[in-house]
C-alpha cells in the first residue's frame, strides 16, 4: 500500500501543470483587426454578366465577414429591369485611394484620378456636360449652392492636365482638360461621379 501511494505521488508530480488554474486547451484568437490588412488585399470592383433571360434584377446578396470572424449575409432589394447586355459592377470607390492614386480637392468638390478614370465627388445634380477643342475640355455644369469657388489645378497627369472649377450665376462649372481627344462617359454612384475616357 506504501509503494502504492509513492507511484501515484510520483505519477502526480511527473504531469502536474505550473498553473492549475489555466485551462487545457488555448481559445483561438478570433479578433480580426483591420489595420493589419496589407491595402493591396481590399476589395475594388468586381463585374459580372446575368443569363440572356435575365430581365429584372431582384436583389442582390452580400455574405460578408464580421470582426470577430462569424459570417452575415446582407439582401438589397433592387426590383429594377436591366439590360442582360451590359455587365452589372459591384465596386467600392474609396477603396481606389492608394498610393497609385492622385487626389485633388477643389471644395466643396473632391478628385481623384486613377488609369483612364477621374472620380468626381460632387453631392449636386449634374444640369449638362459637354466637350470643348484647343485644348481638349470636359466641361460639366453642377447645380449651384454655396460658397462661391474659383480654383484650378494643374495635375499634369496620362489624359487630365488640369481641373478649373468656377460658380456662376446658377450653376458650378468644373472644367477637366486633357492631354488629347477622347471618347468620355460620365457614370454616377451615390454622391459621386465617374468620368472615364476611351
Amino acid at each position: 500500500m506504501k509503494k502504492l501511494c509513492i507511484f501515484l505521488f510520483l505519477l502526480g508530480v511527473l504531469f502536474a501543470r505550473d498553473n492549475p488554474f489555466e485551462p487545457l486547451l488555448t481559445p483561438k484568437d478570433t479578433t480580426h483587426n483591420s489595420q493589419d490588412r496589407d491595402s493591396s488585399t481590399y476589395f475594388e470592383s468586381f463585374d459580372f454578366k446575368l443569363p440572356t433571360t435575365a430581365r429584372i434584377l431582384k436583389s442582390v446578396a452580400i455574405t460578408y465577414e464580421n470582426i470577430d470572424g462569424s459570417t452575415d449575409t446582407k439582401v438589397l432589394d433592387i426590383n429594377q429591369s436591366i439590360d442582360w447586355h451590359y455587365p452589372l459592377n459591384l465596386s467600392q470607390i474609396n477603396a481606389l485611394v492608394t498610393e497609385k492614386t492622385h487626389y485633388y480637392s477643389i471644395p466643396p468638390f473632391e478628385f481623384f484620378t486613377k488609369q483612364n478614370k477621374l472620380y468626381l465627388h460632387a453631392p449636386y445634380a449634374i444640369q449638362r456636360s459637354f466637350v470643348l477643342p484647343s485644348p481638349y475640355r470636359i466641361v460639366i455644369d453642377f447645380d449651384r449652392q454655396e460658397p462661391t469657388i474659383h480654383q484650378s489645378i494643374s495635375i499634369n497627369k496620362k489624359y487630365f492636365t488640369k481641373i478649373t472649377a468656377g460658380t456662376h450665376d446658377k450653376f458650378y462649372r468644373i472644367v477637366l482638360e486633357l492631354d488629347g481627344q477622347y471618347q468620355y462617359q460620365i457614370q454616377k454612384d451615390g454622391n459621386s461621379y465617374i468620368i472615364s475616357l476611351e
